[in-house]
């Protein structure tokens, strides 16, 4: 049944003739009027509980009609579509004609419904589907770059909570994070192909002041927070690895997938069957999208720095080119000296500007080449070790302690180690990721907290020979799951 919706056509659901409403013909065009009349009846309408009145709505329609002044070309259609004589208004039609007119005309598209009441009283309504279009036409309206702040960061304390927290949802943890993810990769899909529209934009634009207002305002507003944040706060590398090593735990953890599939068929009209279907979609995109975001990014960083290229390349050509801007100003310099030559002015005027000259200035000091200067030795102090109290030695030692602690925690290290299991009971050393095993301190650590009673791993040597880390021979040995 889900399946079956999912899949429906959205026109076998709408109204025929919705957008028949933008589709006027002719000289005269309404397309922007209507659009404008139903984003302002959908700010009305947005937080209001109990509908919109038909006065609130005819006000606000003779309110834009006025500032817009475009009662004329309603006028004209409202001529071409009334054409029956006992239905056209005589005489001098008011604002009211008009907008009862245009709530007719949104009506009949499907746009608002109109609800009578007992009082004969009228409440507009805007639809479901209304809202969503809406709500749409309203941020391309705006115009307002997308921005990722705090998403990577939200599905990194979901699942972060949902792995520690018994009571936290883990069917609502994997969702909203399905949700992030999804909104992140869409909207760095979006960014960039946004950047490709930009470099078309520069190659076609032949005035300096446009390339210019181009680089600095428009570009810099779309691309400026949204890439910013990926760099910086929402950078991807910060969250991910913790995000799929927790993931991948769970998509083997058969107990954890009934449980979950069986809380989310609670919350949904899926079957047990189908909510376990769609907790292993929702793992395997998450994991996927955020590993292969990397390709994305680079990309992204590819024609940024093309469209930089791009636009600079422009500006020179345009201010050095010869058949440039240089040209027309040496016209429009000659047209000016022609015309003044032309009423007999042998001098350029007082008012005109003046030669531009770079003062002369004396040499100095400065001027000339300075050859460095050979500096003296530099002579350390001597190192003086002081003996602490023995209550001082016990501070400080405490204050390192706590320090290694925040930085190598029993479940940061375990975290760790258990996502290079991949799902086997034993892991040999030399099966562990190379930049791993070659950083003396991970290892070490690893080695160290495999006796700790607080992590889920154990440490087994086997025979064989030494295996050479660095400068260094460790012994064979096996991680174990436990």
């Amino acid at each position: 049944m889900y399946g079956n919706l999912s899949m429906m056509n959205p026109f076998d659901i709408l109204p025929l003739n919705l957008f028949n409403l933008f589709a006027t013909q002719g000289v005269i065009s309404l397309q922007r009027h209507y659009m404008a009349i139903l984003l302002r009846i959908y700010a009305l309408a947005e937080f209001n509980r109990f509908g919109l009145t038909r006065e609130v709505v005819v006000d606000e329609i003779v309110n834009y009609l006025k500032e817009a002044n475009a009662e004329g070309e309603i006028a004209a259609e409202m001529a071409v579509e009334l054409t029956d004589d006992s239905v056209l208004i005589t005489g001098q039609r008011s604002g009211q004609d008009y907008a009862g007119y245009l709530i007719r005309r949104l009506a009949d598209t499907g746009w608002i419904e109109r609800e009578q009441h007992a009082d004969y009283s009228e409440t507009i309504i805007l639809p479901d589907y209304a809202f969503v279009l809406l709500e749409a036409l309203r941020t391309i309206q705006e115009q307002k770059p997308r921005e990722f702040t705090g998403q990577l960061y939200a599905a990194h304390q979901l699942i972060t909570s949902a792995s520690t927290n018994k009571d936290f949802s883990p069917a609502l943890a994997v969702t909203q994070t399905y949700e992030n993810v999804r909104q992140v990769v869409r909207g760095l899909s979006e960014l960039n192909q946004n950047i490709r529209r930009y470099v078309e934009r520069a190659t076609k634009q032949t005035d300096i002041a446009t390339l210019l207002r181009l680089q600095f305002d428009d570009y810099t507003q779309t691309l400026g927070p949204a890439y910013h944040a990926l760099k910086t706060s929402d950078h991807v590398s910060r969250y991910r690895r913790d995000i799929i090593n927790q993931i991948e735990n769970w998509q083997i953890d058969a107990v954890w997938l009934a449980n979950t599939a069986q809380e989310l068929a609670a919350q949904s009209r899926f079957s047990p069957a189908q909510a376990e279907s769609e907790i292993g979609h929702y793992l395997t995109f998450i994991a996927n999208q955020l590993e292969g975001l990397d390709p994305l990014l680079a990309d992204i960083d590819s024609r940024h720095a093309q469209y930089l290229r791009t636009s600079l390349r422009q500006v020179r050509y345009q201010l050095g080119s010869a058949d440039g801007s240089f040209k027309d100003r040496l016209v429009t310099l000659a047209k000016g000296l022609s015309a003044l030559r032309s009423e007999g002015l042998s001098e350029l005027p007082d008012d005109a500007p003046g030669l531009r000259q770079m003062p002369v200035r004396s040499p100095d000091a400065r001027s000339f080449y300075t050859p460095p200067q050979r500096r003296a030795p530099f002579t350390p102090d001597d190192i003086l070790l002081p003996i602490l109290h023995p209550d001082d030695f016990l501070a400080l030692r405490a204050i390192t302690m706590q320090d290694v602690t925040q930085a190598f925690s029993p479940d940061k290290v375990n975290r760790r180690v258990t996502g290079f299991f991949n799902g086997h009971k034993r892991l040999s050393i030399v099966e562990i990721p190379a930049d791993i095993r070659n950083d003396l301190h991970w290892l070490t650590t690893i080695i160290a907290y495999a006796y700790h009673p607080e992590v889920s791993y154990g440490l087994e040597v086997v025979d064989g020979d030494p295996v050479r880390v660095g400068q260094f021979k460790i012994a064979l040995f096996d991680l174990i799951r436990l």
